[in-house]
């Protein structure tokens, strides 16, 4: 299992939530995934998203958009 979590930073109110959302779709992450990494940019409580170990890729791909829009992220890779 692959976590990533999004800790909350007063900076992440400032990036435009359109431009979150469009860079979000095109990731194509579930829509449960998805709400969930863009709640916990804009939400106080540090929050992630749940990846099974066959989704690295989309993790990666999640990883280089999180870096891009400038929203801070630890990934926590549990053991099985």
């Amino acid at each position: 299992m692959i976590y990533i979590e999004i800790p909350y930073y007063v900076e992440n109110k400032r990036i435009d939530k359109d431009h979150v959302k469009k860079e979000l779709q095109t990731l194509n992450l579930s829509d449960d995934d998805e709400k969930d990494v863009f709640e916990a940019i804009y939400n106080l409580r540090p929050r992630g998203v749940n990846f099974e170990d066959k989704d690295s890729e989309k993790v990666s791909w999640l990883q280089r958009t999180l870096e891009r829009l400038g929203v801070g992220y630890r990934r926590v890779v549990e053991a099985a």
